[in-house]
């Protein structure tokens, strides 16, 4: 019978090397009160308030629009004293006065642009009889004054004279740009023909052919005008004015009831209505000239002018009748 020998008194690991305790891992270095290397590739989270002052929005606000401030400053002073400078000149000048200067200020500044001109040709070699032809074609290209000014005088004037306008200054203004514009192409068509090689006598026969197609076309122009009056004809002229100027006074009132002009004055009552018609008025005689009536006014652009510009004196009419509940009522 086998015997089972007793259990040892002493683990089997008495009296061998103790090992070398192992290095420990730092997973979350963060963590430990121990300073510790920072991994490559390994995002550190940062407490709050241990990373960088920021400025507050107000002050990055306030230094990003500081250059721009000061740049809208300066414009914004420059527009007021040229457009004060401008109002005042036109409240102040007559129009002879405003013409002279005008054309003054127009041939100084055509001078000097030739005079440039001059001296670069000059420069490259042209010749005398060069210079010459090219005034010439110059001078049929460019108009004798400025058709208008670019700034707000101008654009008054330009309004003014587009309402104020007769159908038969209409009529000629429109003439007189059909022949600039044919006398520029023209002498464009000849500059051309001319640097292509084309002789004196081919221009001739060629402006031949013109003239007998401009006489050909004024034959059929005053034709078409002859039955152009003819179909005009109808009733009186008195009832024809009045057909018109209320057709015309109605477009003004239902564009001030649109833009809430006749619902503002009818909350004073007829007496607001009646001072607004005045003021209205009087800015439409001024206008027109003190001259041309509401029916005279011919074309698309002048009667959209026109309209716009007698909105007050149509609100005012309204209100003063008391037919602004009437208009309200309509179903437009």
């Amino acid at each position: 019978m086998t015997t089972i020998p007793p259990p040892p008194l002493e683990p089997p690991t008495v009296g061998m090397p103790t090992p070398e305790p192992a290095i420990e891992v730092v997973t979350e270095w963060w963590r430990k009160e121990v300073p510790a290397q920072p991994v490559p590739g390994v995002h550190i989270p940062v407490p709050l308030g241990a990373g960088p002052v920021l400025p507050s929005v107000e002050a990055a606000a306030a230094a990003f629009w500081a250059p721009a401030g000061e740049l809208f400053a300066k414009q914004a002073t420059a527009i007021a004293t040229q457009v004060g400078e401008q109002v005042g000149q036109f409240l102040t000048e007559t129009e002879p006065q405003r013409f002279a200067r005008q054309q003054v200020e127009y041939e100084a500044l055509v001078n000097a642009q030739r005079a440039e001109r001059d001296a670069a040709f000059s420069a490259a070699g042209e010749t005398a009889a060069d210079r010459a032809e090219r005034h010439r074609v110059e001078k049929i290209l460019t108009p004798d004054r400025p058709l208008h000014r670019d700034d707000l005088v101008g654009l008054v004037d330009m309004l003014g004279a587009r309402i104020a306008e007769t159908p038969q200054d209409r009529a000629a203004r429109l003439e007189t740009e059909r022949e600039t514009a044919k006398r520029q192409a023209r002498a464009e068509e000849d500059a051309r023909l001319a640097a292509a090689g084309e002789t004196p006598e081919q221009r001739t026969k060629r402006h031949r052919q013109q003239q007998l197609t401009d006489q050909r076309e004024a034959k059929q122009h005053s034709r078409r005008a002859r039955r152009r009056a003819a179909r005009t004809q109808g009733p009186s002229d008195r009832v024809r004015r009045f057909r018109r100027w209320m057709l015309l006074t109605a477009i003004s009132a239902y564009l001030g009831h649109a833009c809430y002009l006749v619902q503002t004055a009818a909350l004073g009552g007829p007496y607001v209505g009646l001072l607004l018609a005045t003021f209205g008025f009087a800015l439409d005689l001024k206008v027109r000239g003190y001259g041309l009536r509401v029916t005279e006014v011919r074309g698309v652009g002048p009667l959209l002018l026109m309209i716009t510009m007698r909105i007050p004196v149509a609100s005012g009419l309204i209100v003063t009748v008391g037919a602004d509940r009437l208009l309200a009522a309509l179903p437009i």
